[in-house]
């Protein structure tokens, strides 16, 4: 599996009242996993707080926005969080990239302990694509 740190990498542009998301200039995401991107991947966010979906969904359809705009395809995106935790043992195998949120860390821990993301991983495709956006999301899940 990939693994990739990926700290706060979108920039956003508001046009009335529309939001745009875009991957950072400096950002190195898309360099350190263009040789690993699966064709039309399905990209899994797994929350950060599992109870603030809004929050969580808007980031990954973001996100897979702005892989798209960077020239990274994105096939279908899903979230793991409080209203999908009874189906992570699917989510994470069935998904080609999977992206960490990142948080509040006692929030966030504890969540990846409910869902023993740690053991989850272990069954994700071998060449699946990690992101974390941030390297304490990363520690969290033990990746």
């Amino acid at each position: 599996m990939k693994k990739v740190v990926a700290q706060d990498p979108l920039d956003y542009e508001i046009r009335g009242m529309y939001r745009f998301a875009t991957l950072k200039e400096d950002a190195t995401l898309v360099d350190e996993v263009r040789d690993a991107w699966p064709e039309n991947p399905r990209l899994l966010m797994v929350a950060a707080d599992p109870d603030d979906d809004t929050l969580t969904e808007n980031l990954a359809l973001d996100l897979a926005s702005a892989l798209v705009k960077a020239g990274l395809a994105v096939g279908e995106v899903r979230v793991l969080e409080a209203e999908t935790a009874s189906v992570a043992a699917q989510l994470i195998p069935g998904a080609d990239v999977i992206v960490l949120a990142d948080g509040a860390d006692e929030v966030r821990d504890a969540f990846y302990g409910e869902v023993s993301l740690p053991n989850l991983l272990k069954t994700a495709k071998d060449d699946a694509v990690l992101i974390a956006l941030s390297p304490q999301a990363l520690e969290a899940a033990d990746a």
